[in-house]
C-alpha cells in the first residue's frame, strides 16, 4: 500500500489506490491535502484558486500604473 507523510504534521498517510488530483484529509491534524503524485505517492497543500486569482489581479493593477 502506498505511503507518504502529511506536510503539516508528518503523520503517515496510507492510501490503497491514490489518484492524481484527489483530495483527502489527514486523520491526525484534519488538514485538507491534494495528491500531487502517485508514483512516488506524494501529497501537498491544495492550490488555493482565490489566491491565484488575486495574484493575477495585482499584476493587472501594476500594468495599469
Amino acid at each position: 500500500m502506498p505511503k507518504t507523510y502529511c506536510p503539516n504534521c508528518d503523520s503517515v498517510i496510507n492510501l490503497e489506490k491514490p489518484r492524481m488530483g484527489a483530495m483527502l484529509t489527514c486523520r491526525e491534524c484534519s488538514q485538507e491535502l491534494e495528491i500531487i503524485s502517485v508514483s512516488p505517492f506524494e501529497v501537498d497543500f491544495p492550490l488555493d484558486e482565490d489566491w491565484e486569482d488575486s495574484e493575477d489581479e495585482e499584476e493587472e493593477e501594476e500594468e495599469e500604473d
